[in-house]
């Protein structure tokens, strides 16, 4: 279940701030996303189900704190069988059931889903 937030006080305000506005939503686990990223899992998903009879879409993050790579993280979404993905692991983004394995929510967990450009970012 999301909660969403956003500052429509200030669409009231100003028109010309509009585009500026971002409607963001909390998952109960702690992770952030944006409608646009909510929007772009729709479409990944529209587009590629029929494919994926049985299955459901996996959001994987890894953000490394050690080592050469310190800093870097990396993010992916994959199809899994509906059978390994345990139900309460399983959250809803967008009208989009996706399956969020704990140490992904762990390091997603105050961070910022978001899709801009034609790319996904993670922002802290």
């Amino acid at each position: 279940m999301t909660a969403p937030f956003s500052l429509a006080c200030i669409r009231s305000i100003s028109p010309l701030l509009e585009p500026l506005i971002m409607v963001m939503m909390r998952l109960q686990c702690g992770i952030i996303h944006s409608q646009d990223f909510a929007d772009y899992l729709r479409q990944k998903f529209d587009a590629e189900k029929v494919d994926h009879f049985g299955k459901i879409l996996s959001l994987d993050y890894v953000r490394m704190s050690e080592g050469a790579n310190a800093g870097n993280s990396w993010w992916q979404l994959s199809w899994i069988s509906e059978f390994s993905a345990p139900v309460n692991q399983r959250h809803t983004i967008g009208g989009v059931e996706v399956f969020i394995h704990r140490q992904s929510r762990n390091g997603l967990k105050n961070r910022l889903l978001h899709y801009a450009n034609g790319q996904v970012v993670v922002k802290k």
